[in-house]
């Protein structure tokens, strides 16, 4: 009886361990990127950027447009006058894709629009919401990404996505996020890697974003401002009319 006591009493101050070294790692983050109180929930941003692809070439503007929790919009300009946009409004996703021929708003498949929804998390990832969400969030231990050691937190949405940040131990900002999710019913996996952080209004945010499946570069976004001030209204993000 008595080593079953010890046995669970060691086990209880294990997970009490986990837990404080995952809650100090968390604050450690909030406190690196200026404070959650500069990050409200309910709150808007709108990110402009150059987006260049895999293979370099002409560099394209792209604007974020995020609102927390739930609403994102993505328009990105592929020349004057043709704009290719994904929106995700809270409920429903929607594009417009102009190579088709239309400019008529089409909606997105359930898999699609999870994926818009998951753009939120740019600004207001799960280190800041701390589990608002209903994502559950654990410590995953140390690694090493290209000589810099770091910490690892594995977050697991209600959708079934799961996201794992990789965060610098000295500074505590992101150098790397894995995402892992299905599409269609295959497993589909991306990494982000972030670089170039400024300090702009007591936020410190990355002003350079790389994307990669299977190891190859996909995309780059080098971003321009980050616009905190402005107020987006939930009629931004929903499906347009069909033109008649």
């Amino acid at each position: 009886m008595k080593i079953c006591i010890i046995l669970l009493f060691a086990c209880m101050l294990s997970n009490a361990a986990q837990s404080q070294s995952l809650q100090s790692i968390i604050n450690g983050y909030q406190k690196a990127v200026g404070g959650k109180e500069k990050y409200p929930e309910l709150a808007s941003v709108i990110i402009k950027s150059k987006t260049q692809g895999g293979g370099g070439g002409e560099k394209r503007p792209m604007v974020f447009t995020l609102k927390c929790p739930d609403k994102a919009r993505m328009d990105f300009t592929l020349q004057p006058g043709l704009t290719f946009v994904q929106a995700f409004d809270g409920t429903n996703g929607w594009s417009i894709q102009p190579w088709t021929g239309s400019n008529d708003p089409q909606p997105l498949n359930e898999d699609d629009s999870k994926d818009v929804k998951r753009m939120v998390k740019m600004v207001w990832n799960d280190l800041l919401l701390n589990g608002s969400d209903g994502s559950t969030i654990e410590y995953s231990g140390k690694d090493e990404i290209e000589g810099s050691e770091v910490y690892k937190i594995t977050a697991k949405s209600p959708d079934g996505a799961s996201r794992m940040y990789y965060l610098d131990i000295d500074s505590y900002l992101i150098i790397k996020t894995t995402v892992k999710y299905n599409e269609s019913g295959v497993a589909k996996e991306s990494d982000s890697f972030y670089s170039e952080y400024k300090v702009v209004d007591g936020r410190t945010l990355p002003y350079n974003i790389e994307s990669k499946a299977n190891g190859e570069t996909v995309g780059v976004s080098y971003i321009d401002a980050y616009q905190f001030d402005k107020q987006v209204d939930d009629s931004f993000f929903l499906m347009p009319s069909k033109s008649k």
